[in-house]
């Protein structure tokens, strides 16, 4: 699969995609433009999962129908050791589950929501 990490993900997440042979761009190293406007845009002309930290992404598009990437991991807890995320973010990559959802890691459950249709 394709990803786009975004600034607040760590090359410790990173890594362990790369290391699972999954294709990773990190936002902070690859672009200068951190608005969460490009870096959706970013995601969805490459075609990549946006993996994030950032809840605003969320609100961009359910809340003012930005057009999404073709899915979006949003890891919304912070444990003491961020390799505890690792096997959390592992086992969600299912991609026929995270295809046109947001998927919200969160401190114990996930979650999915389908991404509002548009006309595009």
């Amino acid at each position: 699969m394709r990803f786009l990490c975004d600034a607040n993900i760590g090359s410790t997440l990173a890594q362990a995609l790369l290391a699972q042979g999954h294709d990773v761009v990190q936002a902070a190293l690859a672009f200068r433009d951190d608005r969460d406007e490009a870096i959706l845009e970013r995601a969805r002309a490459e075609q990549r999962i946006l993996v994030t930290c950032d809840r605003d992404f969320g609100e961009l598009v359910f809340g003012r129908s930005v057009l999404p990437p073709p899915a979006i991991i949003y890891i919304r807890f912070e444990p003491p050791d961020v390799a505890d995320i690792i096997p959390r973010l592992l086992a969600v990559l299912e991609p026929e589950a995270l295809q046109d959802h947001l998927t919200v890691i969160g401190d114990t459950a996930d979650r999915r929501r389908q991404f509002p249709r548009t006309d595009e």
